[in-house]
């Protein structure tokens, strides 16, 4: 059970996620996109439903949330080990078992979910049950949210119940490599002894690693990951759902009504993947993949990338601009500011002449990252891709797959 630490959750922890991110990546707010939570009624239950893509998605959207409330996650029991069960459970999260069948285990811990759910407890799932491993939404598990969803059943319960989409993407998922190793073994390590040699492994390097970067930062010599950031759909409200059923849920044989929180559940799904940030290596990734040159130019990998670019406003997707595209941000201001005295003409050439150097400034930020992991080399001024490299970038375009279709 959680014990919250106001300390431990806005001091400490605040404290550690803003250096550790920030040393990490670029992270990315985008406030407008942010303002889609003003949408939830103040007095409801709110739950953020995310996918998985790496073990830092915690630390993240905990992060990114923390000015506006404290979020409580269901954590799997490979956190169960010293010292990060008792940070974990400073910070609100509970423990779960994923793969024990025993019916009591679970009626206990149906019980729980909602008695916080009741209280007005915000929490975070991941929709998927665990972390991607080729880059893909995988199929959305229902185990948590039927706990949470079955409050509604309570008399005492009267609150609306709101789920966010809350869909994560990076530039680079540090744990990418051991990700698509179990993706091409078709084996997921999960097991007490995979997790504890992976602790040991950490807590071996750890340290090094720590003082060797902490030293190239105070040196100006460190260079982030690229960019880390996350997006919300359109919060979605039970009431509503129920509202559109025929029949009472609560009332439906349970394989029926299983099969009905699977379709809502995929319904929050489809959501994530259309909210998903379109960053910087993940869209020059896709657009590496469908051309499928091992040697091209930087205009040409641009041109697509302008392409795809098109493609996800088309979509509604949000295309994630970081630093490094300050330079379009200012001519953009300043089309904006002059807008009204100039031909619709001259406008519209200005924005395509903008909309390719903003694709220039999106495959430039992608080949500092590409090029430092040698996924990607400037040989002759010209691109090759390193073909012993390339289920990488696979990994990252199929991040855009229900995005782009």
């Amino acid at each position: 059970m959680p014990f919250f630490n106001l300390l431990s959750y806005y001091k400490l922890g605040y404290w550690v996620a803003n250096s550790f991110l920030n040393m990490i990546y670029e992270v990315v707010i985008d406030r407008e996109n942010a303002e889609k939570l003003k949408k939830i009624p103040p007095d409801s239950v709110v739950v953020f439903v995310m996918n998985h893509r790496s073990n830092i998605d915690y630390i993240l959207v905990a992060y990114m949330l923390a000015r506006q409330i404290s979020l409580s996650y269901a954590v799997g029991e490979w956190a169960r080990v010293w010292p990060l069960e008792y940070i974990f459970k400073s910070f609100g999260a509970y423990f779960i078992r994923r793969r024990y069948r025993e019916k009591l285990y679970h009626m206990v811990l149906e019980k729980y979910v909602q008695l916080i759910s009741l209280q007005g407890v915000t929490q975070g799932i991941f929709l998927e049950g665990g972390l991607s491993r080729d880059g893909r939404l995988r199929i959305a598990k229902i185990g948590i949210l039927d706990y949470i969803i079955g409050i509604k059943k309570n008399p005492d319960f009267a609150r609306e119940l709101v789920f966010v989409p809350a869909a994560i993407n990076y530039d680079w998922v540090l744990e990418d490599r051991t990700l698509i190793q179990e993706w091409r073994k078709g084996k997921e390590k999960s097991g007490f002894k995979d997790h504890m040699a992976t602790l040991f492994r950490v807590i071996g390097k750890g340290p090094m690693l720590l003082f060797f970067n902490l030293a190239r930062y105070a040196s100006g010599r460190l260079k982030q990951h690229g960019s880390a950031s996350v997006s919300f759909g359109d919060p979605v409200f039970l009431s509503e759902f129920l509202a559109r059923e025929k029949k009472n849920l609560f009332t439906l044989p349970r394989e029926e009504r299983l099969a009905r929180v699977q379709e809502f559940a995929d319904g929050l799904l489809h959501r994530i993947g259309k909210a998903i940030p379109v960053t910087p290596v993940c869209i020059t990734a896709r657009a590496l993949v469908l051309i499928a040159k091992e040697r091209l130019t930087r205009t040409e990998l641009t041109m697509k990338v302008a392409e795809l670019r098109r493609a996800c406003r088309a979509k509604g997707g949000r295309l994630v601009h970081g630093r490094a595209f300050e330079s379009s941000r200012k001519i953009i201001n300043g089309i904006e500011r002059e807008k009204g005295g100039r031909t619709k003409e001259l406008v519209d050439f200005e924005e395509d002449l903008l909309e390719f150097e903003q694709s220039l400034e999106t495959v430039e930020a992608a080949l500092d990252v590409l090029v430092r992991r040698k996924i990607v080399a400037i040989r002759q001024g010209r691109l090759a891709v390193n073909s012993e490299k390339s289920t990488l970038l696979e990994y990252y375009s199929n991040s855009l797959d229900r995005l782009l279709g």
